[in-house]
């Protein structure tokens, strides 16, 4: 078995690395200060190529696997947490989920503007009271004629407030079944469809988060993406892969959360010494460097499955969790050794902390994927 980076896995990660020293690192507090997602870099992100990583050859991009993808979203989210997020959304969500289950013609249509950083995409799937209860979605939509008209409410939409399209889960049939799902590419500007304000939130800032409201939106046959009625299968494929990358947002922030500790601990000085030459301020850099390490490395392991096409549901679910947590603790104990000024707005961290946080609640909560790992382990046990 080897998951180990390619030469084309080097290149990306040198690359990226590069253009987020350059373009990400110097605005990302400001970003998150003022709540703005920055159009001007996601364009770049597109002109770079960056944005079409997993999008085949034929459409624009350069037909490379979810470990590409991991490389570049570690590389955002160690910058600036939520331009990894919105930039995920796009690629994973949007992309890769059109490049797989998407007509000739959707892919004509919907992936340039996208790969290019021309458009912003949301993935719409949760609801007001359909969190973790995926299969309890209230959305309707509902054959009038050669049309459906959609009709339901999403929230926590990433993207939402500005994006141009929306890839909306729907049920078409049945109730709280895993048939009856249909996914509808939609469009800004659609009579009935509209987003809301953006949410103030406490972390990830810089990510426009918002609700879509659809009114008897009328969507042709044409807008469905893959087969009516199998959305929640197809749904559930594309779920795995994303949180496998939930991890790279958690590995993200948390070398983030150690960069800036090892700095700070061999700067700041007390008792004539840099705090970093006490045992218990290196005993936490030691936890935080092991803990990152095992992290990262079950993460790749994960994608590693994924790209050689086995499934991975509990695997991405055991990725995420640990992943998740590790990046809470790692950004508790940076702010730690920051002392107060680690809780200051002048040091990074606290947007870490902030950050990192999100990774227990967002893409399926800590709990939902203990549930789904703990049913995988009791599958053919009698009792």
């Amino acid at each position: 078995m080897d998951f180990s980076f390619s030469e084309e896995h080097l290149l990306i990660q040198e690359s990226i690395r590069k253009f987020c020293r350059k373009e990400l690192d110097p605005i990302a507090a400001e970003i998150d200060r003022e709540e703005r997602f920055p159009m001007e870099v996601y364009r770049k992100l597109g002109q770079e190529g960056f944005l079409g990583i997993m999008v085949p050859e034929e459409y624009g991009g350069s037909g490379s696997d979810l470990m590409s993808m991991y490389i570049v979203k570690e590389e955002l989210c160690r910058a600036a947490g939520g331009m990894g997020m919105s930039v995920n959304i796009c690629t994973l969500n949007f992309l890769h989920f059109i490049s797989r289950f998407g007509t000739e013609e959707q892919k004509r249509t919907y992936i340039p503007p996208v790969l290019r950083g021309e458009a912003l995409a949301a993935y719409a799937l949760t609801e007001p009271g359909a969190g973790s209860d995926t299969l309890g979605m209230q959305t309707r939509a509902v054959r009038k004629g050669d049309k459906y008209r959609i009709r339901g409410t999403k929230t926590f939409v990433t993207n939402a407030p500005l994006a141009q399209y929306f890839l909306v889960v729907t049920r078409t049939s049945g109730e709280r079944s895993v048939d009856g799902g249909t996914n509808f590419i939609l469009e800004r500007g659609m009579e009935g469809l509209s987003t809301g304000k953006p949410f103030e939130k406490l972390g990830m800032r810089c990510s426009p988060t918002g609700e879509v409201f659809m009114e008897d939106v009328e969507a042709e046959e044409s807008r469905i993406l893959g087969a009516p009625d199998r959305g929640f299968h197809d749904m559930f494929t594309t779920l795995n892969a994303e949180r496998a990358l939930g991890a790279a947002t958690a590995t993200g922030v948390a070398q983030a959360c150690f960069d800036a500790a090892v700095k700070y601990a061999g700067q700041r000085v007390q008792f004539k010494r840099p705090i970093g030459s006490f045992q218990f301020v290196q005993g936490m850099l030691a936890e935080m460097a092991t803990n990152l390490a095992v992290a990262r490395t079950y993460a790749h392991h994960v994608v590693w499955l994924y790209d050689q096409g086995r499934p991975i549901r509990h695997e991405a679910s055991m990725a995420k969790l640990f992943a998740s947590q590790m990046a809470v603790k790692c950004a508790l104990d940076a702010v730690q050794i920051h002392g107060g000024y680690g809780y200051i707005k002048e040091f990074p961290v606290e947007r870490y902390l902030r950050d990192a946080k999100l990774g227990e609640i967002g893409g399926g909560t800590s709990e939902i994927q203990k549930l789904i790992i703990g049913r995988q382990l009791m599958q053919g046990v009698a009792g």
